[in-house]
């Protein structure tokens, strides 16, 4: 099938989507609520999302393995969630005051990841990693952070570097490269506050961290590295960060917003058995509604704690939001339940080693990295174990195989071929071998 008649195939599947999005444009940049959500020729409309299910405005069903970028691990519409927020909505929103549910949601959340002795809520998973940011300076008297080339950590300037390299940027033949603004609009001074390193290369990582060790407050990092889709540590990296940054005095924070609460009860921490000072969370730990926090060691969160000889801000009148607490309170309460995780990494595995067979039987070069119920799928005949390496990966055919699926009725995550999919405990065998016969599908017209 040519990309031509992929398209028209999907043109036709969504003509309802078309006239939304030719009047969306009209009062949005580029049409979408979040430039993630835009794909050519144009996304398809959500009507409304039940279990494992998306169905858009045209009366399409589509296997759903985006869900909402990684909050929905318990599928769209957990009767439990609704039920908790529907009580929480009849009490009040926003009270301006503390209540109860915050705290036994942290008490959760702490006995999760034992490294969190305190914790603060937020907003968001940008905010989540952006606050925390203030108090490490603070805390280290130092102002450079070192981030992963290729990572993401937030729409903000400080993490906003070195996401992405446009090719007329990029230098060719390295394996890192100092930090370059992604997107306009980025004060050039910001880059000079990060040192960028790269993950998965141990050698070149650690000089880089020595060398720039009197001036870093923090290393931050993906523990698995999502920012271009999902590439597992390799060869004890984490472990040895994690020993390298308490040899040089170092704060280690990890952004978990993504793997938090989805790995395992623990994240990625616990998977892989290394506790950092300050982790980052979002996404399942608000059950689909917004809300985001971070903690970490006793001694540098109290930098928070009021005084008279100064401390570091945080606050937000939306902090710890009545119905987003309450929906992470019955999210985490069924995720903390016996063989919730041993079902999530055997659906996870089901997937994924499908993909990968029938991609094989239809001549397909792919590489597909992925842990429990996260993966993604690289069009390219290589392993994909750093950044730098998913750079090769053919995106035209990715773009094509994935517009393939969406009109066979499986939306394969997000949708960019640097992105990533998930599994939720809503996702049943049948739609889990519905969706292999339509990527099986969509690779044999790559073929043709």
């Amino acid at each position: 099938m040519t990309a031509t008649s992929v398209e028209k195939k999907y043109r036709a599947k969504t003509k309802k989507s078309a006239e939304h999005f030719k009047d969306a444009v009209k009062h949005m940049p580029a049409g979408v609520e979040s430039n993630i959500r835009l794909f050519s020729p144009y996304p398809f409309v959500v009507d409304r999302a039940e279990g494992a299910y998306l169905h858009d405005i045209d009366g399409n069903k589509y296997i759903d393995y985006a869900l909402g970028y990684g909050p929905m691990i318990l599928g769209h519409t957990r009767p439990e969630v609704l039920k908790a927020v529907k009580e929480a909505a009849d009490k009040g929103t926003v009270y301006g005051a503390p209540s109860e549910k915050p705290i036994e949601l942290a008490k959760l959340i702490k006995k999760a990841m034992p490294s969190i002795e305190l914790f603060r809520y937020t907003n968001s998973g940008t905010e989540a990693t952006m606050h925390p940011l203030r108090v490490v300076r603070a805390y280290s008297g130092k102002e450079k952070i070192a981030k992963a080339e290729g990572s993401y950590h937030g729409g903000y300037d400080y993490m906003m570097q070195s996401v992405d390299i446009t090719d007329d940027k990029l230098v060719k033949g390295a394996k890192c490269q100092p930090a370059v603004t992604w997107g306009k609009g980025i004060p050039k001074c910001i880059s000079d506050l990060v040192v960028i390193y790269p993950y998965n290369e141990w050698d070149e990582t650690e000089d880089i961290i020595r060398k720039n060790a009197d001036d870093l407050a923090a290393v931050m990092m993906e523990p698995v590295h999502n920012g271009g889709g999902c590439v597992l540590p390799r060869n004890n990296y984490l472990q040895k960060m994690r020993k390298l940054t308490k040899e040089l005095g170092i704060i280690l924070m990890f952004d978990e917003v993504l793997t938090g609460f989805r790995l395992s009860l623990g994240g990625a921490q616990e998977r892989y058995g290394v506790r950092p000072d300050i982790t980052s969370v979002a996404k399942v730990m608000g059950g689909g509604y917004q809300l985001g926090g971070f903690g970490g060691k006793k001694e540098i969160m109290e930098m928070i704690v009021p005084n008279e000889d100064g401390h570091v801000y945080h606050g937000g009148s939306y902090n710890a939001h009545a119905v987003s607490i309450s929906a992470g309170l019955a999210t985490m309460k069924i995720l903390s339940k016996p063989g919730v995780y041993e079902k999530l990494e055997k659906m996870g595995d089901s997937l994924f080693k499908g993909l990968k067979d029938v991609a094989e039987d239809r001549g397909q070069d792919v590489w597909i990295e992925h842990v429990g119920s996260l993966g993604e799928i690289f069009f390219t005949d290589k392993e994909i174990t750093t950044w730098r390496e998913e750079q090769c990966i053919d995106r035209e055919k990715f773009d094509r195989w994935f517009l393939s699926c969406v009109v066979g009725g499986a939306y394969f995550g997000v949708p960019h071929s640097d992105g990533h999919m998930f599994m939720s405990l809503a996702h049943t065998k049948e739609d889990i071998e519905k969706s292999i016969e339509i990527a099986d599908a969509a690779f044999k017209d790559l073929g043709k």
